[in-house]
């Protein structure tokens, strides 16, 4: 049997609440409402081919409040259609970590598909994203009790 790589977003309980199958051209992104500022914060990632979570872009339409307004090294900035916009990021990632609450309005968008993460049975809850090697059989039981 083929190994495949799935990002699993796992409840700090070990409930797998995610599981998704990815490879390097797989794209996925955070969106919700900074809690002062009150707009759009959206982070997106790519997986490379070390299937590695990458953060590459980050877009939000405010400043201050804790939301960066300086592009760390080697990464560029501009303004698009009202976004102040930091691309190139290019940061590996082991782990990404949410806890998302209901006036956030959360979403986590992978390859298209995307789930409300500021809804039941993401809300109020801590979980991790993380990309494992999985061997099929054992990726399409956790698909099952998803």
């Amino acid at each position: 049997m083929s190994n495949v790589y799935v990002i699993y977003a796992t409840a700090d309980n070990g409930d797998i609440l995610i599981a998704e199958r990815v490879n390097a051209d797989t794209t996925f992104s955070s969106r919700y409402l900074h809690s002062v500022a009150k707009c759009p914060v959206i982070e997106k990632y790519e997986v490379n081919n070390n299937d590695k979570m990458v953060l590459m872009e980050s877009w939000n339409c405010s400043f201050g409040a804790g939301i960066e307004t300086e592009p760390p090294p080697g990464a560029a900035d501009h303004m698009e259609d009202g976004f102040y916009v930091i691309d190139d990021i290019d940061k590996p990632l082991q782990e990404i970590l949410f806890h998302p609450v209901r006036i956030a309005e959360q979403t986590l968008t992978i390859d298209g598909k995307s789930w409300d993460i500021s809804r039941e049975p993401f809300v109020g809850r801590t979980f991790t994203l993380v990309i494992k090697q999985e061997k099929w059989p054992a990726y399409l039981w956790k698909k099952l009790f998803e």
